[in-house]
């Protein structure tokens, strides 16, 4: 049967082909569109570049700020320790000077001598107490009296002792930074004595200060951006009163305060000298501090912005001949757009029946998927990310986990609620459901890991992480009296901290699985930041080691860190285990470990073997046993077949990885494959993207380049292929938390 073709020439003028018109119409004005708004987003791009830079700079200086900030609290942690030793607290309040007084204060100096948690997280030369009712000084190496300290010990200028003193018992100084050149002016340039005064931190009467020597150079060090700019670095620290504190980065330059804007989100520009700089400024709420800095100002859009009238006249020409390419091929495209549409027809027919049976699916994948978040099986940030797309989770949310463990009490309280007989477990499971997705709001994310238990994956786009704990107890509590009320049914729940990442929300599961076992018919919920945390007993559960075996042979190297990072903050942070203890833990995961290290693959490479054999030999520390997991994971990632493409990938980085010119480019030339080819494959075998392979390999690298060898620090970036030592130095305190020097000094 032959079908009727309509001319050409009426293709835009008949009824029959008003469809064909208005697809043109359509496409020709969705083209216009485009070009118009490439237009304006190229005006609005020239325009506000400067925008992104000046904001990633703020608030990477902001984290600094914040990360030193913290030090504050290390240091009243460090003087809250010192009040409980009882010797101390004695010879404190004691007003002379006797046997028991110098019996007493060499017992303390020995106790600080063996705690050295001050020096080591703290950019501090020194850390010492001053008796005011005795007049002697106590610090980790001395017990003196004032004048001898001052004099014999650390040898400052006689004729300014008294200037010393008076500092010291100067309560309008407690609390501030003190330059100490003002009475020191040749020994101890660039440092600064911060005095905190035991008694505010009790608010009760303690005789006793304690001074903290602050070095300027190490305290650079907390604020890696200033120093990586160079001779426009500047940061100025000021008081609540507008007093200068300190000065950091290129202190020769004196800019006027008034030149700093009022507000945090503001910048303005200013000719310095013979530079261009930002100005920005930041008031702290914790410390009342204000902190005015510096950068380069932004000068990539000048040259882009010459060009701007060629531009915009290629635009103008793209817009007519798109235009009349349109034309052309809608007239020549007449009869495949009538077929195709035929096809989209039965596409959605089968996309229609598709969709009913994923729908059918979908509890079921949920489920999977939110077990597998629970559990600490997510493979990657891409996996995560997938998930979070699938469960339609938005961006820069806050995560938390509520458990929950029903009990049925119905059958002692069948008079005070409106059933006739006990519910049996079938009954139970079905009312848990119903009341949970009544008081919980809506997508309900819900995983059962037992009869009777459930897990909740909250989520809040609010900053503060209080008020999503603070919600979930206001809905527990309201679920718990209706349970009891219309069915006998006690309900108990715990919850964990707040994270921010979605592949770390095992962390809250585990912790509130944990804190369900504290909860009383007093208290049916309980967080698990509540629970008082024994030094006595250290935090290693069956379920953190049976995580580290996973972590670690399925190759995950970011979740091991994750691990180690948790295991680290509850024993050391949180509970600061005694020596022996600490040898306990670390024996337990040196066991886990070892358990991995029997199952690697048949085909490992023996000296590998053998040289990791011979590290589970020596002194255990927490960095070995975080070194031998990550060489574990290593190990357990590259296991495949010798012949497999991607495996030969992975054995030219691991060789090649100094090469700085290491890229996907690179990749693609030597292999001969398509960059989008490659960063599919390798991102299918090693459940991680290219460049995060390859960071990683380089900073275990340059870590046991600092451990095991006295490579210089100015040869290390070099070493594992970095160009930039800055960039070298912001990677390596990504991964490590710490920077190159430091990890040096913990050596």
């Amino acid at each position: 049967m032959n079908k009727k073709i309509t001319p050409v020439r009426s293709l835009f003028t008949t009824g029959q082909n008003g469809l064909m018109l208005k697809i043109v119409t359509s496409y020709s004005i969705f083209l216009m569109v485009i070009l118009i708004l490439f237009v304006v987003l190229y005006r609005n791009s020239i325009n506000n570049a400067k925008v992104p830079y000046n904001t990633q700079n703020q608030l990477t200086t902001i984290k600094d700020i914040e990360f030193f900030e913290e030090d504050f609290q290390i240091m009243e942690m460090y003087c809250r320790q010192i009040l409980q030793n009882t010797n101390f607290r004695a010879i404190m309040n004691m007003s002379n000077t006797s046997e028991i007084f110098f019996e007493r204060g060499r017992s303390v100096k020995n106790t600080l001598s063996t705690d050295i948690l001050a020096e080591t997280l703290l950019p501090i030369k020194e850390v010492f107490c001053y008796l005011p009712l005795t007049d002697y000084v106590l610090s980790a190496g001395n017990f003196a009296s004032s004048d001898f300290y001052y004099n014999k010990i650390r040898i400052f200028p006689a004729e300014e002792y008294d200037n010393w003193k008076s500092t010291l018992n100067n309560t309008d100084l407690y609390g501030t930074f003190v330059d100490m050149s003002i009475w020191t002016p040749h020994s101890l340039k660039d440092q600064y004595m911060y005095i905190i005064d035991l008694g505010d931190l009790y608010f009760t009467d303690v005789n006793a200060i304690v001074c903290f020597i602050v070095d300027s150079e190490k305290m650079s060090e907390r604020f890696s951006l200033i120093d990586s700019f160079g001779p426009s670095g500047y940061m100025k620290v000021l008081d609540e009163e507008g007093k200068t504190i300190f000065t950091l980065g290129n202190t020769s330059m004196v800019i006027d305060d008034s030149l700093f804007p009022a507000t945090r989100n503001s910048f303005v520009e200013q000719n310095i000298g013979l530079r261009t700089l930002t100005l920005s400024t930041y008031h702290s709420e914790e410390t009342g501090y204000t902190y005015h800095f510096t950068f380069p100002s932004y000068q990539a859009t000048k040259s882009v912005a010459t060009n701007q009238g060629m531009i915009l006249t290629l635009t103008f020409v793209a817009l007519v001949a798109g235009v009349l390419l349109v034309i052309l091929f809608s007239r020549m495209s007449y009869h495949p757009i009538v077929e195709l549409g035929q096809e989209l027809n039965e596409a959605v027919e089968e996309k229609d029946q598709l969709q009913e049976v994923v729908n059918k699916q979908k509890p079921i994948i949920t489920t999977s998927y939110i077990r597998q978040l629970l559990k600490g099986t997510i493979s990657s940030e891409d996996e995560a990310e997938y998930i979070k797309n699938y469960l339609n989770l938005e961006n820069n949310l806050s995560y938390n986990v509520l458990y929950m463990v029903a009990y049925n009490n119905s059958e002692n309280n069948l008079e005070s609620t409106s059933i006739t007989e006990p519910l049996d477990e079938e009954t139970i499971e079905h009312v848990m459901q119903e009341a949970m997705e009544k008081f919980f709001p809506q997508p309900f994310y819900c995983y059962s890991p037992a009869a009777r238990s459930y897990a909740v994956l909250l989520s809040t786009d609010d900053p503060d992480s209080n008020t999503l704990i603070m919600k979930a107890q206001e809905t527990t509590i309201r679920l718990h009296d209706y349970l009891l009320d219309q069915y006998g049914i006690w309900m108990f729940a715990g919850i964990g901290y707040c994270t921010n990442s979605l592949t770390n929300v095992w962390e809250s599961y585990q912790q509130a699985t944990e804190a369900v076992s504290y909860t009383t018919k007093n208290y049916i919920f309980y967080p698990y930041e509540f629970i008082k945390k024994d030094s006595n007993i250290f935090y290693y559960p069956p379920e953190i080691s049976a995580k580290l075996i996973h972590f670690i042979t399925t190759g995950n190297t970011a979740q091991v860190l994750e691990l180690f990072n948790l295991i680290h903050q509850e024993n050391i942070e949180q509970r600061a285990l005694p020596l022996n203890l600490l040898k306990f833990l670390l024996s337990d995961i040196r066991n886990s470990l070892l358990k991995a290290r029997f199952n690697l693959p048949s085909g490992t490479d023996p000296e590998t073997v053998a040289l990791l054999d011979n590290r589970f030999g020596e002194h255990l520390s927490f960095k070995l046993c975080e070194d031998l997991a990550l060489t574990l994971c290593k190990l357990f990632s590259s296991d495949s077949e010798d012949a497999d493409l991607a495996t030969t990938i992975e054995k030219y980085i691991i060789q090649n990885y100094k090469d700085p010119s290491m890229s996907l480019n690179k990749i693609s030339d030597e292999f001969q494959i398509s960059e989008s080819y490659f960063s599919h494959m390798f991102k299918e075998k090693t459940g991680v993207n290219f460049s995060t392979y390859l960071e990683n390999i380089r900073m275990t690298e340059a870590a046991r380049l600092i451990q095991e060898t006295d490579i210089s620090l100015n040869e290390l970036y070099f070493a594992v292929g970095y160009n930039n030592p800055n960039s070298f130095r912001r990677v390596f305190k990504k991964v490590f938390g710490v920077t190159p020097s430091s990890m040096r000094e913990s050596k």
